[in-house]
């Protein structure tokens, strides 16, 4: 079980920091500041940000110790006071991670998303036009959000439930509970079991749940929000790959997702708790709750297909993807009998046979049906 501050768990809904206030340009002649790469709060800040190794003396060995996460957040802000910077954004967000768990992560990417959108020309650190704007820097930065030191085994460790009865657990605590990884070897208290953790996330605030699962669901459309723009601006091939970030946020929505449900209520958009199985409308009719996100019905599928064909008619203009899209787009909205009559019209006979003639159809009628 993790020893993680209970503030990461879900638990209020004030704002950590102001995003809208850090997105206020800093003056009217320099909106993104002053450029703090050599500036001495700036270089302290990144040595601290190593922690302290293990030490030893003899035979008496100091374990390492990590950041002091707090202290690190309030001098990351106090320098983005002073510098619109995509580094220290990116040390806010492993500090708010640290201390404030999903939602601190949510609100550390919604920052980096909105200095990338607003001060793309501006930020530091600045594209160079003797260099070409050569983005490899910046590109950089944002691959350090998929460092696995840094950001994906913390993702892992940070609670996902925290219970005032049973304690606090995480996915690895998940992971340890169901044999998909091994007890660390150097613990001493007894590995968590899945009976406990489902005990935490049953005794847990259904309302702190919804709060992390609408964090981590935020995280991921801001992660796929600033991968989108950053390759608007620079092209694919200069782009990182943040897939592994969102990928280890999808598995924290899928747990909190069927841990909700379990509870009979879902993270939906407006943050109100609905049944997994019916709500009632004003006429007293009763609708199956949909989870939001998911792919409901036909017109959920053909929405989605635009979205995928957008995406390569941005990014891969003259790939032949979206050709065979369209054609699944127009398929979808059709019969049995008109696909068929579209993608294999000889064999319309032959299905039409198969079937038999409809109910109450003269004979006349018996093979201009167009729908099973």
């Amino acid at each position: 079980m993790d020893e993680i501050s209970t503030d990461q768990c879900g638990e209020g809904a004030m704002a950590v920091i102001e995003v809208e206030q850090l997105l206020q340009p800093i003056s009217p002649d320099a909106p993104s500041g002053e450029d703090l790469e050599y500036d001495t709060e700036f270089e302290t800040l990144e040595t601290d940000l190593q922690g302290k190794a293990e030490q030893q003396y003899g035979d008496t060995i100091i374990p390492a110790e990590e950041p002091d996460w707090r202290d690190i957040q309030k001098r990351a802000l106090k320098l983005l006071a002073r510098s619109k910077d995509l580094r220290l954004s990116v040390y806010l967000i492993r500090a708010l991670f640290n201390t404030h768990g999903f939602v601190g992560l949510d609100e550390g990417l919604a920052l980096l998303k909105g200095l990338l959108e607003t001060y793309w020309e501006s930020v530091y650190p600045q594209l160079d036009p003797e260099d070409d704007n050569d983005p490899t820097m910046r590109a950089n930065i944002l691959a350090s959000l998929c460092d696995w030191e840094t950001i994906l085994i913390k993702l892992r460790e940070v609670p996902l439930v925290n219970s005032p009865l049973v304690g606090q657990f995480s996915l690895r605590d998940i992971d340890i509970a169901t044999g998909v990884q091994p007890p660390p070897a150097n613990s001493d208290d007894p590995p968590p079991d899945s009976a406990t953790i489902d005990a935490a996330f049953l005794d847990c605030a259904a309302e702190d749940l919804q709060q992390t699962a609408h964090a981590v669901t935020n995280a991921i459309e801001n992660v796929n929000a600033i991968d989108a723009y950053f390759t608007d601006q620079v092209g694919a091939t200069n782009a990182p790959d943040l897939n592994p970030l969102v990928q280890a946020l999808k598995e924290a929505q899928q747990v909190l997702s069927e841990r909700l449900s379990r509870r009979g209520v879902d993270d939906v958009s407006s943050g109100e708790s609905v049944t997994d199985e019916t709500v009632d409308t004003q006429e007293g009719q009763s609708v199956v709750a949909v989870r939001v996100g998911e792919i409901n019905s036909r017109s959920d599928v053909i929405r989605m297909l635009d979205k995928i064909c957008d995406f390569y008619a941005k990014h891969e203009p003259s790939s032949p993807v979206p050709m065979l899209l369209q054609r699944a787009k127009r398929l979808a909205a059709m019969t049995f009998l008109d696909i068929l009559r579209d993608l294999a019209p000889d064999g319309l006979p032959q299905a039409e046979l198969i079937r038999g003639p409809e109910e109450g159809a003269k004979p006349s009628e018996q093979s201009s049906g167009d729908s099973w």
